[in-house]
């Protein structure tokens, strides 16, 4: 369903399997708008992490949790809102991983701020908001 943005917004409920063929209609928005296929990969890759941890973390592995998904073309850039009414994610807390001592876990946000040229956590009542803005890299840049 297209929003007033002229982008496309999605409400899913908050099961994994569900969340991950969604992470297809990202990809596909980005290169419709003009991301390189790196750039798709990269924002679908950021999107899947933040669902599994809307997932995982704000509905406590919940299946009956509300996400709404929201993409907008920028001129610039496209961007994706993952909004919740589970447990807002307080990015205070965040501890970066110890990249020398692997482990199981703990590598979403990292990875997230890694594939995304901003990323911003809001807090929601209830809930919050994840936003990440993917810029497309100019065509006379483009290699």
């Amino acid at each position: 369903m297209r929003d007033d943005t002229g982008g496309r917004t999605l409400t899913l409920p908050s099961d994994p399997v569900l969340l991950r063929e969604a992470r297809g209609l990202i990809a596909r928005e980005a290169l419709e708008a003009g991301l390189t296929a790196s750039q798709a990969h990269d924002l679908a890759i950021a999107f899947s992490e933040v669902c599994a941890n809307v997932h995982r973390h704000a509905y406590r592995g919940r299946l009956d949790g509300r996400v709404v998904l929201s993409v907008a073309v920028r001129a610039d850039a496209v961007v994706v809102s993952i909004a919740h009414q589970g447990e807002p994610y307080d990015p205070r807390r965040y501890e970066a991983p110890d990249l020398t001592r692997p482990a199981e876990g703990g590598y979403g946000i990292y990875l997230i701020t890694r594939l995304v040229d901003e990323v911003s956590f809001e807090s929601a009542s209830p809930g919050g908001r994840v936003v990440l803005v993917k810029r497309r890299v100019p065509a006379d840049v483009r290699s």
